[in-house]
């Protein structure tokens, strides 16, 4: 443990879906916590916007974690720039509000490959280059509530991030004897322009009382949860989910 268990400093974080919303915020928290973090999306330009934003210690790397063999590339691509102390699993999709019957076979495979394959394949080749060189680190799962709460028109997706928390539990499991601590967040509604229109309509309503704070977080207010499990502060800390909800879940 440092003097001061929440920073950062001298760490190396890959933070996939960085260039925007949570990924971007928890992105920032870190550089000002001391690290170096690469930050990586599907998009070109807003990827590089993102990074030169976040300054000097900020690299992009565009990526699409769907697809495993740039998830290969862009993990050994990192690890040379500086071994990767802390890995966010942030990319995640959600495109599809519809009844269950109506989701075709392509966009349950879309949802899969991002929200549960990317992130298993991101963890394992990140947690291949730490055996190897005996080194210790902290993976931080994006998950969501809808893992937890079953969501009208979102059970795929709800599926995908249940899956991604029992993953969280089994690699945490797994690899807690080689130092690797694996946690996952669940946030309820964040901020984001689809959550903006959405909580103006008559439905976003219903969905605002179903708050017991009242309103949808930042996503700086995630970020902040991501900086303490990343931390020293949370070195006892594996295989959590740790909800940032506003009480939803206790509804």
């Amino acid at each position: 443990m440092t003097d001061h268990p929440f920073s950062l400093d001298g760490r190396t974080a890959l933070i996939t879906g960085g260039s925007r919303g949570i990924g971007y915020a928890i992105a920032q928290a870190y550089v000002a916590a001391g690290a170096r973090v690469v930050i990586t999306a599907r998009g070109k330009a807003a990827l590089d916007d993102a990074a030169k934003n976040l300054g000097a210690n900020a690299i992009a790397r565009v990526c699409d974690v769907s697809d495993h063999a740039e998830v290969v590339a862009t993990v050994d691509d990192a690890w040379r720039l500086g071994p990767i102390d802390v890995l966010v699993n942030n990319a995640g999709i959600s495109p599809y509000y519809k009844r269950l019957e109506h989701v075709t076979p392509e966009e349950y495979q879309s949802v899969q490959d991002v929200n549960l394959r990317g992130a298993y394949f991101m963890s394992v080749e990140v947690a291949k280059h730490c055996f190897e060189a005996e080194r210790s680190a902290a993976i931080v799962n994006i998950s969501s509530m809808a893992g937890t709460i079953p969501l009208a028109r979102q059970g795929v997706y709800g599926a995908a991030k249940a899956g991604l928390d029992q993953l969280t539990r089994s690699m945490a499991l797994e690899w807690a004897d080689r130092s690797i601590r694996v946690n996952a967040i669940s946030p309820g509604w964040v901020e984001s322009d689809l959550v903006s229109e959405l909580f103006t309509s008559r439905h976003g309503e219903g969905l605002r009382a179903d708050i017991p704070m009242g309103r949808v977080a930042s996503p700086e207010e995630v970020a902040g949860m991501a900086v303490y499990l990343a931390s020293d502060a949370a070195s006892y800390v594996t295989g959590t989910v740790m909800l940032v909800d506003g009480g939803r879940s206790l509804r």
